[in-house]
């Protein structure tokens, strides 16, 4: 029993092994060549078995670089010419070509056992550029062909489209020409391609023609205009460059065609040259004012804020205000104009003037739009008399017009305008200068007048229900200004300056005229009102005595002149009232001020102790007008003077005085007294 089970077992293991032998094989062999072209695969006759994908790889590509590389010899109407491949855009799909060589055979078992016996020979399939060779045609058929069949042209001239017509003639077959040039150069052949000529009726008419140079003649003298209205940039191209830019071209299919096109070479310089008016930095966005005294065509939509306070000064006169959106920085493409100038010149002449973007603006349209509505807050006008007063306030205002002051930021007067100068346009006017009014041509005196302005624009911050950070009303007291409720202007003191205390931005608008200054705050104070209320004067004083030299030195020793009465000081307060959008009141605020007044000045000549004189005082200038050259001089050295003399020529008074310097005054001792002595010749009478 057990030999019989043995022999059993033996006639079933050795067919068994037999069958696994070759799949065993088989799995080795594919493992140890996955990466590997198969047995029996070539590419294009080249065998390619068993290498590896990178040599596979480069047998495809020095096939086409070999196909690439013959030069094809074709023959127009007996004429020879040569042919690069590379010139009719010829290329070969090496990558295709690789991936199925590395796939052959790679089936299963069947494909390893097919392997043994049948070949694969993988082609590297090729193109070219049917257009590219259809210029080839054209230019052989110019070159080789007398009598070539024509279909017209259009070509321009001085800003003139010149049409010539069709003619029938010999061409190039270029369906088969195609053909026979494809397979030359996929096959590398190497005898002379024979091209095929037939007779060639034109496709195109006359009438073609002639409306293709209407049409080319409408885009020259139309020209092109590309607009962008979201930032008010154009683009032209005149007719004369628009001529210089259009090609008509014949594409001679079948039928033939005509072709419109604009050549970039001719726009993009225009586009270059145009490049610093198209490109800007982003644009923030900003509140326009319009006044609506000149505001004509009057938009319903704009909402006039009623105040409940309506007898309340300072209150303004609901001007509106406009926001102005945001713009992004641009930048010019010259390709994206280029493109909108072929478009719009085949079009109707016009088209849209693209531009790319670049940096966002600081203070975006969302931004403002982030604080809600504003509107005409406050407003406040003074009146202005004085040359160059006028000037210093209009210099001032214009410098502060439309600046705008974010929450919670502090605006200073003196910090945005810095010192008055005259480099920066300021002029000499009057000044308070320690409590007196000067009114010199005196560093100090530059940009005199503008505290109109500081008062103007502190009652702006006042009715306006802003925090006042610094104001400082004059020392003395001037009429046309509010008592108590005004403000003072110096460098670097004292100032005028507010800090905004509200959700949203201030925007202070300035605007003058010949007699007046006006500052008005557009914002939203959450709809307050504040009104002023002004005390009783108080504590009454009279003017202080200031004893000054007279710089003339016209005041004779022990007399006194008076420059100026002066003027008594009082107490004042002023008191801020804010209301609610309601009308009722919520806050109050007091400013107290003490005006000192203007000083008592009096002139007393330069020898009076009150003005630190020694008390000797000198005699007067003796009037020496009509006397003798000798006599004044007697008389202006007895007064403690020197004379000096000056000749004059004053026919009539000979040998006299005709006028002279500092008659009745009292200068220093040793003075030069100038005398002006004609010194006429005297001639004698002529005998009778």
């Amino acid at each position: 029993m057990s030999t019989s089970r043995r022999h059993i077992t033996l006639f079933i293991a050795v067919p068994v092994m037999l069958l696994l032998l070759p799949l065993s094989i088989y799995f080795v062999d594919t493992a140890s060549a996955s990466d590997q072209a198969a047995r029996n695969v070539s590419i294009e006759g080249t065998d390619v078995s068993r290498l590896p994908a990178d040599e596979v790889a480069a047998v495809a590509d020095e096939y086409a670089d070999t196909q690439t590389g013959n030069t094809i010899t074709v023959s127009v109407n007996d004429k020879q010419f040569t042919l690069d491949p590379v010139a009719i855009g010829t290329s070969f799909d090496t990558d295709t070509a690789t991936r199925k060589a590395l796939d052959a055979n790679k089936d299963g078992l069947s494909g390893w056992l097919r392997a043994f016996s049948e070949a694969v020979d993988v082609p590297v399939e090729g193109s070219i550029d049917e257009e590219l060779l259809a210029d080839k045609f054209t230019e052989w058929e110019t070159a080789a062909i007398p009598n070539p069949a024509f279909e017209g042209s259009v070509t321009i001239s001085n800003q003139t489209a010149i049409v010539e017509y069709p003619h029938s003639g010999l061409a190039i077959d270029r369906d088969e020409a195609t053909k026979l040039v494809t397979d030359a150069v996929m096959t590398g052949a190497t005898e002379v391609i024979v091209l095929p000529i037939v007779d060639n009726e034109p496709t195109l008419t006359d009438s073609d023609l002639d409306a293709a140079g209407t049409r080319a003649q409408e885009i020259i003298d139309r020209g092109v205009t590309l607009t962008n209205d979201e930032y008010g940039f154009t683009f032209e191209v005149a007719p004369y460059s628009m001529a210089q830019a259009l090609r008509v071209d014949i594409v001679k299919e079948t039928p033939a065609t005509i072709e419109y096109s604009i050549d970039p070479a001719v726009i993009a310089p225009l586009a270059e040259g145009q490049r610093e008016n198209l490109e800007i930095d982003p644009v923030d966005a900003y509140w326009d004012i319009i006044e609506v005294d000149d505001f004509e065509d009057w938009d319903e939509n704009y909402e006039i804020k009623d105040s409940p306070q309506e007898d309340v000064e300072g209150l303004p006169e609901n001007d509106v205000i406009e926001l102005v959106p945001s713009k992004m920085g641009t930048r010019l493409d010259v390709n994206l104009v280029v493109e909108a100038v072929q478009a719009a010149a085949l079009g109707d002449g016009t088209g849209e003037l693209v531009l790319e973007f670049t940096a966002e603006p600081a203070f975006s349209t969302e931004d403002a739009l982030a604080y809600g509505e504003l509107y005409e807050v406050s407003e406040f006008t003074t009146y202005k008399p004085g040359t160059n007063r006028a000037h210093n306030i209009d210099l001032m205002a214009d410098t502060i017009d439309g600046h705008m002051v974010m929450p919670g930021e502090v605006f200073s007067v003196n910090e945005f305008i810095g010192r008055r100068t005259l480099e920066k346009g300021y002029k000499y006017d009057c000044a308070i200068v320690s409590g007196e009014l000067s009114c010199e041509n005196d560093p100090v005196n530059v940009g005199g007048g503008v505290s109109q302005f500081g008062t103007t624009i502190f009652n702006a911050i006042f009715f306006g229900c802003y925090e006042d950070v610094e104001h400082q009303p004059h020392s003395i007291y001037f009429s046309k200004y509010p008592e108590g409720r005004e403000a003072t202007l110096g460098y670097p003191s004292p100032d005028v300056a507010f800090r905004n205390n509200t959700e949203a931005p201030v925007i202070i608008k300035t605007s003058h005229t010949k007699r007046s200054i006006t500052v008005t705050f557009f914002g939203n104070n959450g709809g307050m009102i504040c009104d002023s209320e002004r005390s009783e004067r108080t504590g009454y004083t009279s003017p202080t005595v200031s004893y000054q030299t007279d710089p003339e030195v016209f005041v004779a020793p022990g007399q006194e002149k008076v420059k100026s009465k002066g003027s008594g000081g009082w107490s004042v307060t002023v008191t801020r009232v804010f209301y609610d959008p309601q009308g009722n009141e919520v806050d109050r605020e007091p400013f107290y001020w003490r005006y000192r007044g203007e000083k008592n000045v009096i002139l007393l000549h330069p020898c009076d102790p009150r003005v630190g004189g020694s008390g000797e005082c000198p005699e007067p200038v003796p009037n020496v007008v009509s006397m003798s050259e000798a006599a004044a001089r007697a008389a202006i050295e007895a007064a403690g003077y020197t004379a000096s003399v000056v000749y004059v020529d004053d026919p009539g008074a000979p040998d006299r005085v005709v006028s002279q310097s500092h008659a009745g005054a009292y200068p220093d001792p040793g003075t030069a007294i100038t005398i002006n002595v004609d010194n006429t010749e005297i001639v004698p009478p002529p005998d009778p």
